[in-house]
């Protein structure tokens, strides 16, 4: 019997850097009553070529009912030209040709920049002597000034998530009754301020979007406090659709908060932008995909930590 996989996107498109290298997480679902081992693999499209593409674990077994995640990287090579590509994701079982059994996602963009050239200094002594001048100057500007001046402070946006459950969307792609409420300390646990955003997920691809507003345009530091426990599933973070970070293994024996994970560092301007927490998969045998989050928080990066 063939099993009907499915495959999911976390998001529309990936999040490239300024060397046009990112990735995205994909979920493959085995909605079956026996388990099957699926082989996870990459469409190019027009324009784009495979070896762009690796994919972590290509091969493994899904049990019935169950779903695991593969993590796509996509790296660029320099001077391809700068437009619009896309993608798409593809399962089949290992043991049936993959035109019998092959579903795929979702058609995933991204947007390839052109990237600048590094400029060559013509005469190495200019560039010598423009930077004694500048070292001179800058113990002059130090001497002058005192050098009491310290320096400035990062920007902190710091969020109690359980704040955010009122303007909070959920949405279930499949109907599967996801829902989100404020859950106060239990289960030998404390949260930040006695509570937790509380996310009642039911099925892969279900989500959960938040807003938090940011003072400025700079690169941020993402981070969040999270919950893990024995019915919690495994998650991305998406900001303004996007995804930030790495999948976050939500599974333990016992409820458990997390210390701040960093989860990644993006670019972003002044305003609002949306948080969404996407429902990825579990590594258990349950029907619950839940979620817990304590904290968010957005730290600015100085440029001389923008490496």
């Amino acid at each position: 019997m063939t099993t009907e996989w499915t495959v999911v996107a976390a998001a529309e498109q990936f999040t490239l850097d300024a060397r046009n290298a990112g990735e995205l997480t994909f979920t493959v679902s085995n909605p079956g009553v026996a388990p099957d081992t699926v082989v996870f693999d990459v469409a190019p499209g027009e324009g784009s070529q495979r070896p762009w593409f690796t994919v972590t674990e290509p091969q493994r077994v899904v049990p019935a009912q169950g779903s695991v995640s593969f993590l796509v990287r996509l790296a660029v090579p320099a001077g391809t030209p700068p437009r619009r590509y896309d993608m798409t994701g593809f399962a089949y079982s290992a043991n049936t040709a993959p035109e019998e059994s092959s579903r795929s996602s979702g058609r995933v963009t991204y947007e390839v920049r052109a990237v600048a050239p590094p400029k060559r200094t013509p005469w190495p002594w200019i560039a010598a002597a423009a930077a004694l001048v500048l070292i001179v100057s800058a113990v002059v500007v130090f001497l002058v000034a005192g050098g009491d001046e310290p320096p400035p402070q990062a920007r902190v946006v710091t969020v109690e998530a359980e704040t955010l459950a009122t303007g909070a969307r959920v949405e279930s792609p499949s109907g599967s009754g996801a829902t989100v409420q404020v859950q106060q300390n239990c289960c030998e646990v404390t949260w930040s301020q006695d509570a937790q955003l509380f996310f009642l997920g039911r099925a892969v691809n279900d989500r959960l979007t938040v807003t938090v507003a940011l003072p400025a345009e700079a690169t941020w530091q993402f981070s969040a406090v999270l919950t893990t426990s024995f019915d919690y599933a495994n998650t991305v973070f998406l900001i303004d659709g996007r995804q930030v970070g790495d999948p976050f293994i939500g599974f333990s024996p016992k409820v458990r908060v997390t210390d701040w994970v960093d989860v990644g560092r993006v670019r972003l301007g002044p305003g609002t932008h949306e948080i969404t927490l996407v429902v990825i998969g579990k590594t258990q045998s349950t029907n619950r995909y839940f979620a817990g989050v304590d904290q968010l928080r957005f730290t600015e990066v100085g440029p001389e930590d923008q490496r």
